[in-house]
């Protein structure tokens, strides 16, 4: 497998891991900076426009995957 697809992959699973930890594990408030930058690492990689806690009050819009 290709060492930058790999890459790609380890920093959106943890940034998944942290958003994820940083709300339901720590219980700080839905939106919080950690998740927000969590949510803002996966979208640059994948450019898939993710909401980690779903029940929040933000609205998320598709967006176009980069090529």
């Amino acid at each position: 497998m290709n060492s930058s697809l790999l890459l790609k992959v380890a920093i959106v699973l943890g940034a998944v891991i942290i958003g994820i930890i940083s709300t339901y594990v720590f219980k700080l408030k839905k939106d919080n900076p950690a998740e927000e930058i969590a949510e803002e690492v996966i979208k640059q990689e994948t450019g898939i426009d993710i909401d980690l806690s779903p029940e929040s009050s933000e609205k998320s819009q598709p967006s176009e995957k980069k090529e």
